[in-house]
C-alpha cells in the first residue's frame, strides 16, 4: 500500500475530526469539554520515546558534513560512485532516498518515477528489481561539479542501488547514513528496521521524513531508531521552497496555507515530542540562531539542507555549529580560507554584541 497523498491525508484527518466533534455536540454538548483532556491522555499514552542520549551523541559526533544524495554534481544522485566521491570529498554522512519496487525490493530513488534520472520511464512502483537491473542511472547525468574534472573518475553505467548494498558500503567505510523516507508502506518500514537491527545502525544512521506519520511509524516499530522530521515553510501548500508554485488553487490553497501555519507552530513545540524525533532537518532558508537555541532547550538537534554556498557553509559549521547536507561536499575544504579571514578581520555577529 502506498503512502497517502497530501490532499488525502489532510482531508481524512479534517473529515474525521469534524464528524467526531459534530457527533459529540449532538449527543451531549457538555462532552465537548472532554476533548482537550482526551487529547492529552491520548498523546501521553501513544507517544514515542526519544532515543538514548548515548546513541544520539555518538551519531552526531560523527556527522558534520553530509553528501546530499551523495555527490550529485560529480556523479549521478543516489549512486554508489557518488557516495564514494562524497566520502573522498570530506563528507562523513551520506543522505539517500529509498523506495520500493513492484516486487518489494528496497532501492534508492528520489522521484516517484524513473523519467528524470534514468534511461527508463514510469513509476518505480511498477518496476521489479529485475527491470531496474536494466536501468542506467548515469544515462541523463551531466557533470557540473566546480573545478578540474580530471580529478574525478569517468562516469560509467550504474544500476539503481539496493538499499542494503548502500548500508553495507557505509558500514564498511565508517560513514554515517541519513535515510530519506517518503512512503509509510509497512514493508518498507519493516525492511529499514531490519537493517538497523542486522547492522546495528542505532548510532550510525538516522531516518528522516517530511511526513510525521512516517516518522511515527518508523519509531513505533523500533524505539531505538534515531529519527528526524524534515521541514520547510509552506511545505503542504507549495511545491517549491521559494513558495512560487502553489499545490492547489482557490479555497483549497487557502486551507492548506492555514494547515502550514499550524504545522510549523506544532513542529517547533509539540510534534517532535510526540513522535520521539531526535532531529529537526531544516531548510537553509528557514534556519536561524534563535531556532537552534530554542530547539536545544527542548533537547532537539538541528541540521540543515541543502547548503551549497561556501560562506553559508562556514557560518553554519563554524558559528552555528550545526551539521549540513550539501550537493558540493568538496566546497567545505575550499571554505578553509574563510578560517584565515575570520582570524584577521572577520567578527561573527554573536561575538560583537559587547561592542554595541
Amino acid at each position: 500500500m502506498a503512502g497517502f497523498s497530501l490532499e488525502e491525508s489532510a482531508s481524512k484527518i479534517l473529515g474525521v475530526s469534524i464528524a467526531v466533534i459534530a457527533a459529540i455536540y449532538i449527543i451531549y454538548p457538555p462532552g465537548l469539554l472532554l476533548i482537550p483532556l482526551s487529547l492529552f491522555i491520548f498523546a501521553f499514552t501513544t507517544k514515542n520515546e526519544k532515543c538514548s542520549s548515548t546513541d544520539v551523541d555518538t551519531f552526531f559526533s560523527g556527522f558534520r558534513i553530509g553528501g546530499h544524495r551523495g555527490a550529485p554534481k560529480s556523479f549521478p544522485e543516489n549512486s554508489m560512485a557518488g557516495f564514494a566521491q562524497a566520502k573522498t570529498d570530506g563528507a562523513d554522512l551520506i543522505e539517500f532516498d529509498v523506495a520500493l519496487t513492484k516486487d518489494g525490493k528496497a532501492v534508492l530513488m528520489h522521484d516517484d518515477d524513473l523519467d528524470r534520472t534514468t534511461d527508463m520511464t514510469g513509476p518505480i512502483r511498477n518496476k521489479t528489481r529485475a527491470d531496474l537491473d536494466r536501468c542506467n542511472i548515469s544515462a541523463t547525468f551531466i557533470r557540473t561539479a566546480p573545478g578540474d574534472h580530471s580529478r574525478l573518475s569517468p562516469v560509467v553505467r550504474e544500476r539503481v542501488p539496493d538499499m542494503e548494498d548502500v548500508v553495507k558500503w557505509a558500514v564498511e567505510n565508517n560513514t554515517r547514513m541519513l535515510f530519506d523516507v517518503k512512503d509509510s508502506d509497512n514493508e518498507l518500514v519493516d525492511q529499514i528496521a531490519n537493517l538497523f537491527s542486522k547492522y546495528n545502525l542505532y548510532d550510525k544512521a538516522i531516518v528522516c521524513s517530511f511526513f510525521p506519520w512516517v516518522v511515527y511509524r518508523i519509531k513505533r516499530g523500533d524505539q531505538k531508531i534515531l529519527t528526524g522530521l524534515t521541514w520547510r515553510l509552506k511545505f503542504w501548500s507549495y511545491h517549491d521552497i521559494e513558495n512560487i508554485r502553489p499545490r492547489y488553487s482557490g479555497f483549497k490553497q487557502m486551507l492548506f496555507e492555514a494547515i502550514d501555519v499550524v504545522h510549523v507552530w506544532l513542529l517547533k513545540r509539540i510534534t517532535p515530542w510526540y513522535l520521539g524525533a531526535d532531529l529537526l532537518l531544516t531548510n537553509n532558508l528557514d534556519i536561524s540562531q534563535a531556532l537552534i537555541l530554542d530547539q536545544k532547550r527542548r533537547g532537539m538537534r538541528v541540521a540543515v539542507w541543502t547548503v551549497n554556498d561556501m560562506a553559508e557553509m562556514h557560518w553554519m559549521l563554524k558559528t552555528l555549529h550545526i551539521p549540513i547536507l550539501t550537493d558540493y561536499p568538496e566546497l567545505t575544504k575550499q571554505a578553509a580560507h574563510l578560517e584565515e579571514l575570520q582570524k584577521i578581520d572577520y567578527m561573527p555577529m554573536h561575538k560583537s554584541h559587547s561592542d554595541l
